[in-house]
């Protein structure tokens, strides 16, 4: 019974890996990893947010708050408004909620009282 399982496991894995957009998000993760010009947005927006969080520890009293504020929100514009970001990142949303939808039927196959991801993501609460 437990190979039978596990077997059904990796089907439907393999199912999801044969997905038009889990290839494209391999092929996107690829160009994420070697494109100069995102990885110094990657890298800009990093440097942005660690000084944020800095920053924002002392609160509006810090004097360079508004102006790391404003790099961190135009660093992330930047980075977010990127072609292959913004397909990246829609590409996850619509795998995870995929995966969301599998897991939510599997649990409430077995018991509508297994705790699963509803329609927006979030574990509900029995």
């Amino acid at each position: 019974m437990e190979q039978k399982l596990l077997d059904a496991v990796y089907n439907l894995v393999d199912e999801i890996k044969e997905k038009k957009e889990y290839i494209r998000l391999l092929e996107l993760k690829k160009i994420l990893n070697t494109d100069t010009e995102i990885i110094e947005l990657i890298n800009a927006f990093n440097k942005d947010k660690i000084k944020y969080d800095e920053v924002s520890k002392y609160g509006k009293h810090h004097p360079d708050l508004k102006e790391v504020r404003l790099a961190l929100t135009k660093s992330k514009e930047e980075l977010f408004t990127n072609t292959y970001i913004s397909e990246y990142k829609q590409l996850e949303k619509e795998i995870q909620k995929l995966l969301d939808v599998i897991s939510r039927k599997i649990a409430l196959s077995v018991s509508p009282k297994i705790k699963h991801p509803n329609e927006i993501g979030l574990i509900n609460k029995h």
